[in-house]
């Protein structure tokens, strides 16, 4: 893995608070889409929270691949796509681990999301990241594909 496409890639992801997930279902392979809150490890691994009975969560259910698109402002110009695979956090370690990111990064996700009933915790390991800067005079796309 390139450093510093993997340091550039994190740096930017630090910067966002949201993305948009993609989920699908093998018996309705239509994706659905929704915003939501993540946070980030120094291996460039996410991390979100949803309720128990979302499309989401029941898409994951059977259908661990997600993608996601962060970066949507047009200030950055800058735009992260991402393919993964999502497990759901079980082990109670990891699940504190990941709510101290959610609070550290200052995420939507707040307390109160924690602490619902319904709520489950998934990690996204990735398997592709592309990343495009057209911040800069030349446009600079990167792609990202081993990571293990």
């Amino acid at each position: 893995m390139n450093k510093s496409h993997k340091d550039k890639i994190l740096n930017f992801l630090r910067q966002q608070k949201l993305a948009v997930i993609s989920t699908s279902n093998p018996d309705n392979p239509t994706p659905e889409s929704a915003l939501i809150a993540f946070a980030e490890d120094n291996e460039i691994q996410l991390y979100f929270q949803t309720g128990k009975h979302t499309r989401k969560a029941a898409n994951l259910n059977t259908n661990h691949c997600v993608s996601l698109v962060i970066g949507l402002s047009l200030a950055d110009l800058i735009t992260i796509q991402y393919e993964g695979i999502a497990q759901p956090i079980v082990d109670h370690l990891e699940m504190q681990q990941c709510k101290e990111r959610f609070i550290t990064k200052n995420s939507p996700t707040t307390e109160e999301y924690f602490n619902h009933p319904t709520a489950i915790f998934f990690k996204v390991h990735p398997t592709w990241i592309g990343c495009s800067d057209y911040s800069g005079d030349k446009p600079e796309v990167i792609e990202m594909k081993h990571f293990y």
